[in-house]
Formats: structure tokens, sequence, C-alpha cells
């Protein structure tokens, strides 16, 4: 007999035997407890159930935390770590830029400190500028006319001429004066007529007179200079 069948005539049977033969209920019902929880059974399985989601819950969420302080302690490091060497580079930074001033110092005394001086001098103006510069060399310009020193034929020294979107023409002094500076920007304008160009006069040195300091602040010439001293 096919399942289906059978199951037909179970479902148009069972109830005329139900009520014919009550000990046939009494089996059937004690079959069904066999295979169905009680209702207190089913309270206890529920009950169970809802224990152990909660208790999966509070460890899934103690895990999260402990996972969350793990990862807020590796980013405190990194970022440690981090900052320690951004303090580094600065130092290496400002240990670079002494260096190339400190250089440049002792060449305005007169001390040529080894090879690439040029180099020194374009270091100071590319940070002074907050650019760089691919073409920076000495420069040196014939005054055939006498214009700047009353010499015919005299060469008028630059010690840095450096140019990208500017240039510059830079002049590096020990100590420098009042009369310093009145040379200097005649040897701008007398160069700035050869080059057929503008340029940004800028001085570097050591020490300066508090005179020197207004004569460039009036006369529009940018300086990068240590120590104000009479």
């Amino acid at each position: 007999m096919a399942d289906a069948e059978f199951i037909e005539q179970l479902r148009r049977n069972l109830p005329r035997l139900l009520r014919e033969y009550p000990e046939v209920r009494h089996e059937l019902w004690g079959i069904m407890l066999e295979a169905f929880p009680s209702r207190q059974e089913f309270m206890e399985l529920l009950q169970e159930m809802r224990a152990f989601r909660e208790d999966t819950n509070q460890r899934f969420q103690e895990l999260r935390e402990d996972m969350d302080r793990r990862f807020e302690a590796v980013d405190r490091r990194f970022e440690a770590i981090i900052e320690e060497l951004r303090r580094h580079s600065q130092q290496i930074s400002d240990m670079q830029q002494e260096l190339r001033e400190m250089r440049v110092g002792l060449s305005s005394l007169g001390i040529r400190v080894g090879y690439g001086l040029e180099e020194a001098i374009r270091g100071v103006v590319e940070e002074f500028a907050g650019e760089s510069f691919p073409f920076a060399e000495r420069l040196v310009l014939r005054d055939e006319s006498g214009e700047v020193y009353g010499v015919a034929g005299a060469d008028v020294e630059f010690d840095l001429y450096a140019h990208n979107s500017r240039a510059y023409l830079v002049e590096v002094k020990s100590h420098l004066k009042a009369g310093d500076v009145l040379i200097f920007e005649k040897k701008v304008k007398f160069a700035e007529r050869k080059l057929d160009q503008q340029v940004v006069p800028l001085v570097i040195a050591l020490s300066m007179e508090p005179r020197a300091e207004q004569q460039m602040r009036e006369l529009g010439i940018k300086y990068r200079v240590r120590a104000v001293m009479s």
C-alpha cells in the first residue's frame, strides 16, 4: 500500500477507532507523550535555549570589547611610533638646516669648507623660498662702464643666482653693515638690467647692524640673519 493511500485511510478511520476502542486512545496518547515533549519539558527547553543565547551574546560582547581594547592599544602604540618618527625627522631636518647655515656662515668668514658650497647656500635659499631650484650657481657679471664700483671692467659677483618660478640673487656676509646693504642694492639693480629679469634680493648673514635691518626693510631686500648686534 502506498504511503498516501495509507495516510488517507488512517485519516478516515482513526476518529472512529478512537470512539469505538477507548484503549486505542490511551495507547495513542502514550505514544504521543513519548514522541513529543510535555509542556513543562518544552518550557524548560525554551529556557535553556534562552539562557544559552544570552550567554553566547554576553561572551560575544565581552570578546568584542576585548578586541576593541586591543585594537585601541595597538593604535596608540602606532601613533606613538609615528609621532616619535616625526620628532626624529624634524630633529634631523633641524640639524641639516644648522649644518647648512654653519657652512654658509663659515664661508662668509672666508673659510671654504670642502666642495659644494653653492649647494649649501642653495639649501638655505630653497628653505627660505619654499621651492626648489634646478638651476643655481655663483654668478659673475662684467661691469663695463664702472656703474657699481666706479671701475670700468670690474666683476660684480653674487654668491648664488637661483631661479625657478622666481629668481634669487644671494649675498653671504659674516656681519652685515648698513653700507653693505646699499652696495648690494646697487649690485641687484645692475644685475636686473644685465639679465633683463626681475629678481628677489636675499642676504644671508651671521649677524647685522640694526641700521642694516632697517635699510633692508625699506629697500625690500629679503634676509636670513641669525642675530642683530651693533
